[in-house]
């Protein structure tokens, strides 16, 4: 781990959290290079949910970043992108330099993230790279309504270390499913960990007919779509390689791919999360204010 600096910007009031910003220097080599992080304070602990390296704003600094690209793998040619939950803007952004002619709308809900993401992370909108300041459940009610529909949609919410319940329902996930195009795919932050991760995989389990899972420990990355015939692991590591040769990516995607799969990596037999069941042992699981 870098050696953290002092802050970048004052812990500054949120309208729904505390936002921090700061910046350290890392010696790579003879390089040096500037990160800036964007964490969350929630009972005196801070999370760190972005890191961008000012000087390269693809030079990815969180692990899962390059995790979430695995979903490129299963829809490699997407014209449409969501993502909910901004953050720095990193992956957003990094989404809408691979494709130029794709849109990529995200959302976020806290205005103040937004303008950290523009004042301190580079986050710029064009008439292809959109953020829209909502709930992510209620923007993708609005956009299901005006029947707008996503190749690919990331979700990546969280609030202080955990997804906001809202967010993890059978509802919520049935709305993301009817924003998707036919062939369309869903990639998911999850923090396994916690017991609230296994009710959460099977709550995917119970909208989406498939699922694989990329990486363990601090963060698992969720692809889910409705897809028959099931593409097989080969299929998918052949379209990651040709992505990392077109696309000239930092990360190195066949890896990633090759190393996920239809893991059985979760609890199947139990109970799922809807809006009507919220069981006491999940919310425990949660960080309290």
């Amino acid at each position: 781990m870098p050696k953290r600096g002092p802050s970048l910007v004052p812990p500054t009031p949120s309208r729904f959290r505390a936002v921090a910003s700061r910046q350290v220097r890392e010696a790579k080599r003879v390089h040096c290079v500037r990160v800036r992080r964007l964490q969350f304070r929630r009972s005196g602990s801070d999370y760190e949910e972005s890191a961008v390296n000012v000087r390269d704003l693809f030079d990815f600094h969180m692990h899962y970043y390059g995790l979430m690209f695995a979903g490129l793998a299963h829809q490699p040619n997407p014209k449409s992108m969501l993502y909910v939950g901004l953050g720095g803007g990193t992956l957003p952004m990094a989404l809408h330099r691979y494709y130029p002619q794709a849109t990529v709308d995200a959302v976020e809900l806290d205005p103040d993230v937004v303008e950290a993401a523009r004042q301190y992370f580079g986050f710029r909108e064009d008439d292809r790279l959109k953020v829209y300041v909502r709930d992510g459940r209620v923007q993708i009610r609005r956009f299901a309504r005006e029947g707008k529909k996503y190749d690919l949609v990331f979700l990546d919410a969280f609030r202080g270390g955990y997804i906001p319940y809202h967010l993890t329902t059978k509802e919520f996930l049935e709305s993301v499913l009817s924003v998707l195009t036919p062939g369309g795919v869903v990639v998911s932050n999850l923090q396994p960990g916690f017991e609230s991760y296994h009710y959460q995989r099977r709550t995917m389990a119970a909208v989406f007919r498939n699922q694989w899972s990329y990486g363990s420990g601090g963060n698992v990355i969720v692809v889910c779509d409705m897809r028959n015939p099931v593409p097989g692991k080969e299929s998918l590591v052949a379209a990651a390689r040709k992505l990392q040769e077109e696309k000239k990516l930092r990360i190195h995607l066949p890896s990633i791919v090759e190393e996920g799969g239809m893991r059985n990596d979760y609890v199947r037999q139990g109970p799922i999360l809807t809006d009507d069941y919220a069981p006491t042992d999940v919310l425990r699981s949660i960080p309290r204010e």
